[in-house]
Parts: structure tokens; C-alpha cells; sequence
């Protein structure tokens, strides 16, 4: 008699079993620095195994910044920023910019690990960079289709950089975080201006 087929042992991930092994990520990542983190400690804290991170997450980068990514937004999202006007949106991300990341401490050995790791970066780049670009060019589309802004303005390509430029520059330049009246500022006083007509020289 053939024997029955053994079942896969291999289950999806809920949600809630998700959010525990960012979590663990998170608490190891605070505790000996992303350096030091590897996934046979994650697996081990969590009880699971290495497998499972590595089908739901790929590599370490991956994990981590998913971690990263899921602490520090805490249900806050750039994509659901819509009052209804560009200035009301922009003004939405600069909150969602200048809010407090309750674990700035946590993950403060990751900043250091981009600068020298490409591979990280690239993760970086992917989950949070690019999906805010995306969330801030939906905005500007939204702002075109009510008539805000014309489409053919060569600034919308430079929004993003005027906007976040300034921000990351000042912890550059200044060690300290941009403020939300600064970032106020350059909506009403650079970007916005720049995107609205200008009148024709003769």
C-alpha cells in the first residue's frame, strides 16, 4: 500500500506571527547593533527557524529594514495622506517627516551600516525610499486631475528632492533634525511657488 503523502510543514505567516519576528528583529537590532544580528539569533529568540525568515524576508537587510520600516511608521503611512488639496498633502508629509521615530535609538546602528553596505542601501532604497516616491508622485497626480497644478511642470520631477533634500541635509550639516517650521517653510516659500505658473516674459 502507497503511503499518504506527508503534509508540508510549512505555513504562511499570519499577520500577528509577522509583526512578533519584526518585533524580535527590532529588540535584537536595539541590544547588539545590526552588525552583530544574524538570523540564527532572530530564529532563535522567536522560536522559529531560519527557513522561515529566510522564505518571508530573504536576507538580513531585508529583515531588518522591514523592522525598521514597521516600528517607525507604527500605523502611519505616506499613502494615506489625501485632504484634498497638494498644500493640505505636503503639509501631511511634513508631519509624517518631522514626527518623533519613538526607535531612533533601536535602530541607530543601521544608519552607519548603510553608509558603508551598497547591498543595504539597495534594500533601503527599495522599502522605504522608493514606495515614498511613489506615495509623493500619487500626490502630485492627484493635484493635476484637480487642476492644481499643470502636468507639463518641469518641477514636479525635482519635488522630491526639494522637499526631502533639505531634510536630510540638516542632520548633515547641523546634527540635528530639520524642524517641522523649517520644513513648513520650503512648502509655502520654494516648492509650492515653483510649481505654480509663471507669467510670461515679454
Amino acid at each position: 500500500m502507497a503511503e499518504a503523502p506527508v503534509a508540508s510543514r510549512r505555513r504562511k505567516l499570519t499577520p500577528e506571527r509577522e509583526r512578533e519576528l519584526l518585533r524580535v528583529t527590532a529588540e535584537l537590532v536595539g541590544e547588539v547593533g545590526y552588525d552583530q544580528v544574524t538570523m540564527a539569533a532572530v530564529a532563535q529568540r522567536a522560536k522559529c527557524s531560519t527557513a522561515t525568515l529566510y522564505r518571508k524576508w530573504g536576507s538580513k537587510p531585508r529583515l531588518v529594514i522591514s523592522a525598521w520600516k514597521a516600528w517607525s511608521e507604527d500605523g502611519r503611512e505616506l499613502s494615506q495622506i489625501d485632504t484634498g488639496s497638494l498644500r493640505g498633502d505636503l503639509m501631511g508629509v511634513v508631519r509624517y517627516l518631522a514626527a518623533e521615530d519613538p526607535d531612533k535609538e533601536t535602530f541607530a546602528s543601521v544608519p552607519p551600516a548603510i553608509a558603508r553596505d551598497e547591498g543595504l542601501m539597495e534594500v533601503v532604497r527599495e522599502v522605504l525610499i522608493h514606495p515614498a516616491m511613489r506615495d509623493l508622485a500619487r500626490m502630485f497626480e492627484r493635484a493635476v486631475d484637480r487642476g492644481e497644478i499643470a502636468a507639463g511642470n518641469p518641477v514636479i520631477a525635482l519635488a522630491d528632492q526639494i522637499l526631502l533634500g533639505p531634510w536630510v541635509a540638516h542632520g548633515i550639516l547641523y546634527g540635528t533634525p530639520a524642524t517641522q517650521e523649517l520644513m513648513e517653510n520650503i512648502v509655502d516659500t520654494v516648492l509650492l511657488p515653483a510649481l505654480q505658473p509663471q507669467p510670461a516674459t515679454v
